[in-house]
């Protein structure tokens, strides 16, 4: 009888990684390329570039941080949960050629825009795309781009300043050029 019951406990403990190799995981991965973390007036923000890949296919993906909440002169940090992604492509090289656009308008006057899609979630990105306007803000000692979301009569905006996303973009030059055989 003690035979039999250790005979049972081998298989059970052999078909465990057999049947959990067939669980397929439904929570998105999010591959991190670059991440850039920026504190001011005490509080931390993240910028990061992100593959989400789906099947075969890439997502490339910035995420700007969490969005402030009010109007066009004050806004308020207090939703610590969502953020904004902004779609970059399905390529790195894609993915490159949207932060270089992006990164153009600090060469712009102060105060050009330019409208692109983009995704206020929880965690990860989803299919649900709004309208964000880019805006290019010089402020008294710095150059930011200002992510803007209208909603319900509100703005919900996030900044980044000039050295921060030129550290994004270096670095996504940078992962490409280590990684070439990826797309």
């Amino acid at each position: 009888m003690n035979a039999i019951k250790k005979t049972i406990a081998v298989l059970f403990l052999a078909a465990i990684p057999f049947l959990s190799s067939a669980q397929k995981s439904k929570i998105p991965q999010r591959n991190e390329i670059i991440t850039v973390t920026s504190g001011e007036e005490g509080v931390e923000e993240t910028l990061e570039v992100f593959n989400m890949p789906e099947g075969d296919k890439n997502n490339y993906f910035l995420s700007v941080g969490h969005l402030g909440f009010g109007d066009e002169v004050v806004q308020v940090l207090f939703d610590p949960i969502f953020e904004l992604f902004i779609p970059l492509g399905e390529t790195l090289e894609e993915a490159q050629e949207t932060l270089l656009k992006l990164q153009a308008l600090y060469k712009e006057a102060p105060g050009t825009s330019i409208e692109t899609e983009g995704c206020l979630a929880f965690g990860f990105p989803t299919e649900k795309r709004e309208t964000v306007k880019v805006t290019y803000r010089k402020r008294l000692l710095s150059k930011q781009l200002e992510f803007t979301l209208e909603r319900e009569g509100y703005i919900r905006s996030a900044y980044v300043n000039k050295s921060d996303f030129g550290a994004i973009v270096s670095g996504v030059k940078f992962y490409r050029k280590i990684h070439p055989k990826q797309k």
